[in-house]
C-alpha cells in the first residue's frame, strides 16, 4: 500500500505494549464451511476483505460473505427469532460489552490476549479487539502558527483560539471528557462523568460548533476549509492531512476508543466465526489493517511498515485516556437523551 522510501515501524513506538515476537497461531481446517460478517460497510469493509477475508479464506477453506451495513435493530431481530444470518458481528466495545452474553457468544478472550492484544481493550468475554480510534484535537496549523494550542483548556478557549470548531454528532466522541479535562477534572477522576459540570463547560462554546453527520464530514470540514478546529477522529484527521492541510494535533489526552469483533449468538456457523476472531487478533493481521486503513489496532506485537504522515497520525497509548466501556455501554441511552435535549436549546 505504501510507496514511501522511508518507513517507520509505528506502532512499536506509538503503540508498543506487552513484550515482543509471537508466532502466528495455527488455524483449524474448515474447509466447506462457510460464514458470514455484518460490517459498517465503505472502504473500511473493502480493506477487512483484503487484510483479513481473504486471508483466512487461504488459511481455514471457510468461504465468507460480507455483508453491510449492520444495524442493531436487525442483529436483535436475529437473535430475538433464534435465526443468525450473521456469524461475526463488528460494533463498538461498549455495544459488545452491554450485549456481551445475549446477542453475542462468550469466547476465550484469554487467546486474544496470549495473541498480542493489549489486555486493556479486552473489556467483554465476547469481543476481540480491532480498530482503535483517537479523538484528538486538530488545529489548522496556517491559523495559529504562532501559538499553537497544547491543551483540552486551549479547544475552549474562545479568545486565544476563534473560529469554528467541526465535531462529530454524537455524546460518545469524547466531547464531554474533554469538557471535563478542560474544566480541570484529572484524567483518573473522569468517571463517572460529572454531566452537570461537563454540559456547563460547553456551553460557551456551542454557537462555534458545526457537528457533522459522519465521520468523513470532519475531514470535509477541514479540507473545505469551514473550521479551523476539530475534535476529529485520528484516521479522518490524517485524511485531511493527506488531501493537503496544514493540520496539527494535540496528542496528549487524546481519548482512545475501539471496535470489536464478535460471534453472533445463535451462530449456525460458530467454529468458523470463531477460527475468524482468532485469525485477526494475530499480530500479522492487525499490522496489514493498519497499513491498509491508517488506523491503529490493538495487537502490540504487530509491526505495521506505514510512512511518517500516517505515523504522526496514529494515536499514542502512552499518552492518552482510555474511554470507559462499561460506563458508557450503562449509561449511553441517558447521556444521548440528555444531549440530543441540550442541542435542541
Amino acid at each position: 500500500m505504501m510507496n514511501s522510501s522511508r518507513y517507520l515501524t509505528a506502532i512499536a513506538t506509538a503503540l508498543s505494549m506487552l513484550g515482543s515476537g509471537a508466532m502466528a497461531q495455527p488455524m483449524p481446517d474448515l474447509k466447506g464451511q462457510k460464514m458470514t460478517t455484518a460490517e459498517f460497510g465503505g472502504s473500511f469493509q473493502t480493506a477487512i476483505r483484503d487484510g483479513w477475508v481473504r486471508p483466512f479464506e487461504a488459511a481455514t477453506g471457510v468461504r465468507v460473505q460480507m455483508d453491510s451495513p449492520n444495524p442493531k435493530a436487525k442483529l436483535k431481530a436475529q437473535v430475538d427469532a433464534g435465526n443468525a444470518i450473521w456469524d461475526v458481528y463488528t460494533s463498538d466495545a461498549s455495544f459488545i460489552q452491554l450485549n456481551c452474553g445475549v446477542l453475542f457468544e462468550k469466547v476465550d478472550v484469554s487467546r486474544f490476549v496470549a495473541a498480542g492484544i493489549d489486555k486493556r481493550f479486552v473489556t467483554n468475554e465476547c469481543g476481540v479487539p480491532t480498530a482503535i480510534v483517537g479523538y484528538v484535537f486538530a488545529y489548522r496549523q496556517d491559523k495559529f502558527s504562532s501559538a499553537p494550542p497544547t491543551t483540552w483548556a486551549d479547544f475552549f478557549d474562545l479568545k486565544k483560539y476563534p473560529g469554528k470548531r467541526a465535531i462529530f454528532n454524537s455524546p460518545t466522541t469524547g466531547i464531554l471528557e474533554v469538557a471535563l479535562l478542560a474544566d480541570g477534572v484529572p484524567a483518573d477522576k473522569l468517571y463517572p462523568l460529572d454531566l452537570d459540570r461537563a454540559f456547563r463547560k460547553l456551553e460557551p462554546i456551542k454557537s462555534t460548533i458545526v457537528w457533522t453527520q459522519s465521520s468523513g464530514g470532519l475531514t470535509d470540514a477541514l479540507v473545505n476549509n469551514q473550521v479551523d478546529l476539530s475534535l476529529g477522529l485520528s484516521g479522518r484527521i490524517y485524511a485531511a492531512a493527506k488531501a493537503g492541510v496544514n493540520v496539527g494535533i494535540v496528542k496528549d489526552q487524546q481519548i482512545l476508543t475501539w471496535d470489536q469483533n464478535a460471534v453472533v449468538k445463535g451462530s449456525r456457523n460458530k467454529a468458523a466465526a470463531e477460527a475468524y476472531l482468532q485469525f485477526i487478533a494475530q499480530p500479522e493481521q492487525q499490522a496489514r489493517m493498519t497499513e491498509l486503513t491508517s488506523y491503529a489496532f490493538a495487537n502490540s506485537r504487530g509491526k505495521p511498515q506505514v510512512d511518517e504522515l500516517v505515523a504522526r497520525f496514529l494515536p499514542s497509548k502512552e499518552q492518552a485516556i482510555f474511554q470507559d466501556q462499561d460506563w458508557w455501554s450503562k449509561n449511553f441511552e441517558a447521556v444521548n437523551q440528555r444531549f440530543v435535549a441540550w442541542q435542541s436549546k
